[in-house]
């Protein structure tokens, strides 16, 4: 008898603990959390609006969240992109006015990353003029949280822009280590990785492998770590957890690493980082 009171203490502590990690997804849901949209444009600087030369580089750093918030990956990224931004000669501007997203703005950068960005931040004007950049031929880099969120704002931005949809992430531990196994070294993010490293991060799953629709760049060994979220298998079978592809003129590549600040520190990520922002950026084929 003490176990089953036991059991069932410690199951209604794991309960109370998803909902409060859950609760604000399911609010956003049921629209207890109605987005906020940004209607003046911020200011670019003069650097931005001039002539570009030649192999000049502008980044959109955008890390407006509507959902959950990773506030600590969110400045590791911004720091991650900034380092490897000076190394290169790029330029960054970093934001979360979603109006920064109209025809005239984003024409002024190379790529859009989004740092870990999470939820309905763009008004509908927004919405076509981002899908007009990115099939027009910008690029985009979304990290880790760009696709984690459960409720529905956009088909185009999860089918199309990152390409699968999110649903779920383990618990009890949720971040382990686990096996990210390249699958196709030949892309400038992924040349300059080792064929299989440990990493420490929170693993995503998705409702269904982007296979057929991507150029899978790396995958997870599921056998590495647990696919269990509370009491649900969330193992995926064949699990790609980088990739990108080719959109109307334009560049699109996700990555679901990135949860933990320290994540960004590694040599593998900043690697994987740098490699993709280059490829949105133009560097090398679009071939998916």
């Amino acid at each position: 008898m003490r176990k089953l009171v036991i059991a069932a203490a410690v199951l209604s502590a794991l309960l109370a603990a998803a909902a409060l990690w859950l609760g604000p997804s399911i609010r956003a849901a049921r629209g207890g959390n109605p987005p906020v949209y940004d209607t003046v444009a911020p200011e670019l600087p003069a650097e931005l609006l001039g002539p570009r030369a030649a192999g000049d580089v502008a980044i959109l750093l955008f890390s407006k969240t509507s959902g959950f918030r990773h506030a600590e990956a969110i400045p590791a990224c911004e720091r991650s992109v900034r380092e490897i931004a000076a190394r290169r000669g790029w330029r960054v501007f970093a934001t979360e006015n979603g109006a920064v997203f109209e025809d005239a703005l984003l024409a002024r950068f190379d790529v859009v990353v989004g740092n870990n960005t999470t939820g309905d931040n763009w008004n509908l004007e927004q919405k076509g003029a981002f899908l007009r950049y990115v099939e027009g031929g910008g690029g985009f880099v979304g990290v880790h949280g760009a696709a984690g969120t459960r409720y529905e704002y956009w088909d185009w931005y999860k089918d199309k822009l990152v390409g699968a949809r999110f649903v779920g992430h383990p618990l009890f531990p949720q971040i382990q280590e686990a096996a990210v196994v390249v699958e196709d070294a030949a892309h400038p993010a992924t040349r300059a990785l080792p064929a299989r490293w440990l990493a420490r991060d929170e693993w995503y799953s998705f409702a269904a492998s982007p296979r057929g629709r991507v150029r899978v760049l790396a995958t997870l060994d599921e056998a590495s770590y647990s696919p269990r979220e509370l009491t649900k298998n969330i193992a995926m079978g064949d699990h790609p957890i980088v990739w990108s592809q080719c959109l109307g003129r334009g560049r699109s590549f996700y990555s679901a690493l990135g949860h933990t600040a320290a994540a960004y520190a590694t040599p593998e990520h900043t690697a994987l980082l740098e490699g993709a922002i280059a490829w949105a950026a133009g560097e090398g084929p679009c071939d998916d």
